[in-house]
């Protein structure tokens, strides 16, 4: 049993230690510099992060070293990696949506169960007719299917809701989707059925073991898919951003919708296609998470969409690298606490990111935007 006496005390005075440091630093230096802001926000970042190492240096140390607590820890982080691979996913579609259409969607959750239950519904109906196809191939065509649904439902809904919508602010985009859940969540069972809808794991193979730092560690077969597939989507998304018209189009619309318009950029195209791809993450997210969960529900991607936001809050709304750092932190954090708090783990995530936002509200990569008057 891992020994958790005097845990919080060290960590709480190491962060306290970090802090007068910092203060002695801003108040001796850094206020004598004519850049004072960049070198503070990288000092910032830089103390976050050794605040962090610590604590995970801390939870290292209450496993014996008879138990191997280097091995435990790395076997923890490769066990979040499904949990990772969702939230990324989900987050990204959050945080695509929030540059081009300047609102967060709600029903982003919604949207996606919506495509796992499609997904599910496929493998109902067709799993007989494609059973010598083998277990991964007919989940990765329901998965398609659903991202489908999910990414025409997505676009939908920006053309026929979004944008119809008359004097609309980010704020009644906001209210639009939040009324959207609960047209979704009374939707879903009147459409799908009551009946509980499981979708079985990309693979049920024997766990894939690799060695990494000298210890012996396994994942499991649809983690490993997991992965693949959601690393896939998301170097294709990133690429078509760095790369592409639409990629460009998106950067100009999230600088200024208004300019992006008078400077030829179709900006309804844009949205529209960002719902869709939002949609489609989610999704795909969807598909990947149900079967940790057992079955299809409602309410399945509350915690996703919940951690989402956390994760675009962190890693900041201004950028897609943050959140996607963010989102593959909170999984790691929440299985590593789990060995010191329990079940409390994820209020000591939520704590924390508060805490980080406080020291800093723009997020980890946010940046103050300079404006001329």
């Amino acid at each position: 049993m891992p020994n958790t006496e005097g845990f919080w005390e060290l960590v709480i005075l190491f962060v306290l230690v970090l802090v007068v440091v910092f203060f002695l630093i801003n108040t001796l230096i850094l206020r004598k510099l004519k850049n004072k802001s960049k070198i503070q926000s990288i000092l910032i970042n830089v103390f976050l992060a050794l605040g962090l190492l610590f604590l995970f240096y801390r939870i290292h140390q209450i496993f014996p070293e008879e138990f191997n607590p280097t091995g435990i820890m790395l076997q923890s982080i490769v066990n979040s990696v499904v949990n990772s691979c969702v939230l990324a996913l989900a987050t990204t579609g959050i945080v695509l949506i929030f540059k081009t259409s300047n609102t967060t969607n709600f029903s982003q959750g919604m949207i996606a169960t919506v495509g796992a239950y499609v997904a599910a519904t496929f493998i109902l109906s067709f799993a007989t007719e494609l059973v010598e196809l083998g277990n991964f191939t007919i989940v990765f065509l329901a998965m398609i299917v659903g991202a489908v649904t999910a990414f025409i439902l997505g676009i939908l809904i920006d053309v026929l809701i979004i944008r119809r919508a008359k004097v609309i602010t980010s704020v009644g985009k906001q209210m639009i989707t939040m009324g959207l859940v609960l047209v979704f969540a009374g939707s879903i069972p009147l459409v799908f059925g009551t009946i509980p809808l499981p979708i079985p794991k990309l693979s049920y193979a024997p766990n894939i073991s690799f060695t990494l730092f000298g210890n012996l560690l396994s994942i499991t077969s649809h983690g490993f898919y997991s992965l693949i597939i959601s690393i896939t989507l998301l170097v294709v998304l990133f690429s078509a951003l760095r790369f592409t018209k639409w990629g460009l189009g998106v950067r100009a619309t999230a600088s200024s919708e208004v300019v992006a318009g008078m400077m030829g950029v179709n900006t309804r195209i844009i949205t529209a296609m960002s719902w869709g791809i939002a949609g489609l993450l989610g999704g795909v997210a969807a598909v990947i998470l149900t079967p940790s969960i057992t079955i299809a529900g409602v309410s399945m991607m509350v915690p996703t969409q919940v951690n989402g936001f956390m994760a675009a809050i962190l890693g900041s709304f201004s950028s897609f690298a943050g959140p996607l750092v963010a989102s593959i932190l909170i999984p790691i954090l929440n299985g590593l606490l789990s060995f010191v708090v329990g079940l409390w783990k994820n209020a000591v995530v939520y704590l924390i990111i508060l805490i980080i936002v406080l020291v800093k509200p723009m997020g980890l990569f946010g940046k103050k935007i300079a404006k001329k008057v």
